[in-house]
């Protein structure tokens, strides 16, 4: 039977990987810390499996202990409370920079030392070093990695934005070896201690020598990309680009780049009659060079061990399977951080290797053009489930690209990058011109294919039936393949919201200190305020609101004012998703990037949305100039029994105006959820409000540790005088209520459904 056959070829270690994966898996489920007296226990039981041969429940035992134990000493390097209520003085190491496309540095540190302005030692560092991240704002120039500094900071604990079905930013980054965030004020005292030396001191000379030399624009950058890792080098577009087109792999330095490289070296050595052992030894320092050279990041580092893994099963060494080698070098990257299992290129790169090598088993030899397009066909096949569940981008058209891309990519503008660093390490660019050149026209090919039309995948469900097509020829169900396929690509049929359901959601978004609120009836969206954009381009609403939009996009947006907090979000929305009705208090400027009707906000307009009615309360008329806060469009979002307030940024002297209608509107009834006018400022909600209205709910649209100490204590003491609920969503994270007719609204937050293990590092005691 080929079941048994499998699983004789699969080594005890396997098992125990396997385990592994599963452990980790688990105590990341955790809400809470276990006791350590349960820690404890874990040796004596770890011993008696082990002397039983239990290796799945004993590496699930492993995984889920060393977890706990990795994560805790993580977070004890992290800053704690009191580091970050003042500035800082820190020492430490640059490891890397970068510079946003709005020309923000960024540089990342190790940590060394810091002290609090009372010159006491901080909790940052205090017992190993520490990477952080720092945001520049310095006039002076960003250090160069490999530099040692001096410098006054502000340090922040890690957190990120609290939205349901949006990965976690803070354990990403964690993951990724970082503990804290902060910043280099513009009036910072800063000094320059050690200049760069060694390898850090070579790739950054390489660096600016390949950016001072004169190359085609589009070619430079990915020309630095592919050769020093420099990946942001790479612009918004380029990203897009490659995501549409599935080749972003082939420009995120990872094993399969270390892996040509070390092939081609190797392929050169074994041609000048080198010693076999000799020669795989030097291809496998030389790998190991370029991904120090790269810059040694999380999935580099991911990619070499997984090389010299690879290396053990060329060397002959004890005859060591596939299997037992993937297993080893899978545990080896667990032990060394746990932690990866948050990130996406884990489990896709691991991922394929696996798939390879229980798809392709037993096949026989075939010509290299064929045994291409079976890679590419049990890639595709295989990773498009776990990339929809990693919430990546899938391309249809990325097979095809790939069968020209990664020979391409590994056998000609690989070589010739080398090639070009080592030109230029002479004085010579003529090399690095003419590659550039390549890269442009390879970008050139890229963007046409980007911009064809694609299938989407309308069932992801039915992809699992797909993976059947990946079995041994003559496996039972094997010929599902070509229908769950077929399915998965099928559209959905068209499904029409009843019309006699007046149940509807509120979403209230978590986007730091800003507004953003979906509202859904009967099929049909309406975002109120789209949050706040930064110079970089992101918004943070893109990602918040992505789970709970289709490809039909929002049927209506409505911008209370032009503040950045609550209008920064439109333009990365509209570059995004379709839009029917943008709904604003002045005339929707003529240059924006949609097909959006533009209609305007005033007292007496109204809207439908599914079941519910839409009425504007303020301002009293079209604005014909910039809408500030007075001027913000107000709603009164109607259903049958249930009722929505959102006042934008209307302080209390407009509140006073368009309260007196509310009572008629209302028609007697409380209003069932308020949205606090300026994110809970004391410049509103007043009493005149909360009397003609009497809230049930009242949410707060604020940021975490905001600067502005939104809410108010003043407003929240009023609404709790009125008896009135509240939610902050600095506090809750985001919010979501469900309204229906004849019951209670039901109010449930991220806080609520999610608490990871690192969530109290942002309160961090000393």
């Amino acid at each position: 039977m080929f079941s048994n056959h499998f699983y004789k070829d699969i080594p005890s270690c396997w098992f125990f990987a396997a385990g592994l994966v599963v452990g980790i898996q688990l105590a990341l489920l955790l809400s809470s810390w276990p006791p350590s007296e349960a820690l404890i226990l874990a040796l004596p039981l770890a011993l008696s499996l082990l002397r039983r041969k239990h290796w799945t429940l004993l590496g699930l035992l492993s995984g889920y202990t060393w977890l706990l134990l990795f994560l805790a000493w993580r977070m004890e390097l992290a800053p704690s409370w009191q580091d970050t209520q003042a500035g800082v003085l820190i020492k430490g190491d640059i490891l890397a920079t970068s510079t946003s496309a709005g020309g923000r540095g960024t540089i990342q540190m190790r940590v060394l030392t810091c002290q609090r302005e009372t010159g006491e030692p901080c909790q940052l560092a205090a017992k190993a070093a520490a990477p952080i991240r720092l945001n520049w704002y310095s006039a002076e120039p960003l250090p160069r990695p490999g530099e040692q500094w001096q410098l006054e900071a502000r340090i922040r604990p890690l957190r990120s934005l609290k939205n349901e079905q949006v990965p976690s930013f803070t354990g990403n980054q964690l993951a990724r070896g970082l503990v804290g965030r902060g910043y280099v004020g513009r009036s910072a005292d800063i000094q320059k201690l050690q200049d760069a030396r060694g390898l850090p001191a070579w790739r950054t000379q390489l660096l600016e020598s390949q950016q001072a030399a004169d190359l085609h624009p589009q070619g430079q950058r990915f020309l630095l990309a592919l050769a020093l890792g420099e990946g942001q080098a790479l612009n918004h577009q380029d990203w897009q680009t490659l995501q549409k087109t599935g080749t972003v792999h082939l420009w995120v330095i990872s094993g399969l780049h270390l892996g040509m490289l070390a092939g081609l070296l190797l392929w050169l050595a074994r041609r000048l009659e080198f010693p076999w052992t000799a020669a795989l030894v030097l291809s496998l320092l030389v790998a190991w060079g370029y991904a120090h050279l790269a810059g040694w990041g999380v999935a580099t580092q991911r990619a070499a061990i997984m090389l010299a893994m690879g290396a053990l099963i060329l060397s002959g060494w004890r005859q060591l399977s596939p299997w037992t080698v993937f297993s080893l070098a899978l545990i080896a990257v667990l032990v060394l951080n746990p932690l990866l299992v948050l990130t996406r290129g884990f489990w896709l790169s691991f991922g394929a290797v696996a798939l390879l090598m229980f798809s392709l088993r037993g096949l026989r030899q075939a010509p290299a053009w064929k045994n291409l397009i079976r890679v590419q066909w049990v890639i595709t096949l295989g990773l498009t489930p776990l990339l929809l569940w990693q919430s990546a981008h899938f391309s249809i058209w990325a097979p095809l690209v790939n069968l020209v891309a990664v020979p391409l990519v590994g056998l000609l503008l690989l070589p010739l990058s080398f090639a070009s660093l080592l030109v230029s390490l002479l004085g010579g660019s003529w090399l690095a011109e003419f590659t550039s050149w390549l890269f442009a026209g390879t970008h050139l090919a890229l963007t046409w294919v980007a911009n064809l039309p694609a299938l989407q995948i309308q069932q992801p469900t039915y992809l699992w039936i797909g993976l059947l097509g990946l079995l041994p020829p003559g496996f039972p169900g094997r010929w599902l393949a070509p229908l769950g396929l077929f399915l998965a690509f099928l559209p959905l049929p068209t499904a029409f919201p009843s019309l006699e359901d007046e149940t509807w959601q509120v979403r209230v978004l978590d986007v730091g200190q800003g507004t953003a609120v979906l509202v859904e009836s009967q099929g049909e969206q309406l975002l109120y305020d789209t949050g706040r954009s930064f110079p970089s381009g992101w918004a943070p609403v893109v990602n918040a609101i992505e789970p709970w939009l289709t490809a039909q996009g929002l049927n209506k947006i409505v911008i209370s004012h032009d503040d950045i907090d609550h209008s920064g979000g439109l333009l990365p929305l509209l570059q995004r998703w379709p839009v029917e009705t943008i709904i604003m208090s002045r005339p929707l400027a003529p240059n924006k990037p949609t097909q959006a009707q533009g209609q305007l906000c005033y007292a007496g307009q109204q809207w439908q949305l599914g079941a519910l009615e839409i009425l504007a309360l303020w301002p009293p008329r079209p604005v014909d100039r910039r809408v500030e806060d007075e001027d913000s469009c107000v709603l009164l979002v109607r259903g049958e029994e249930h009722s929505l307030l959102l006042t934008g940024d209307a302080g209390t002297p407009e509140e006073a105006f368009f309260s007196q209608a509310l009572p008629s509107l209302l028609k007697g009834q409380t209003l069932t959820l308020l949205q606090t006018g300026h994110h809970g400022s004391q410049t509103s909600t007043g009493n005149p409000l909360l009397e003609a209205t009497r809230p049930q709910w009242a949410l707060h649209t604020s940021g975490w540790r905001n600067a502005y100490g939104h809410p108010h204590a003043s407003v929240v003491q009023r609404l709790y005088q009125h008896q009135v609920r509240q939610r902050d969503t600095g506090h809750h994270g985001s919010l979501h209520i469900q309204l229906e007719p004849g019951q209670e609204p039901q109010v449930s937050s991220w806080r609520q459904q999610n608490q990871p293990l690192w969530n109290w590092i942002s309160h961090k005691p000393n």
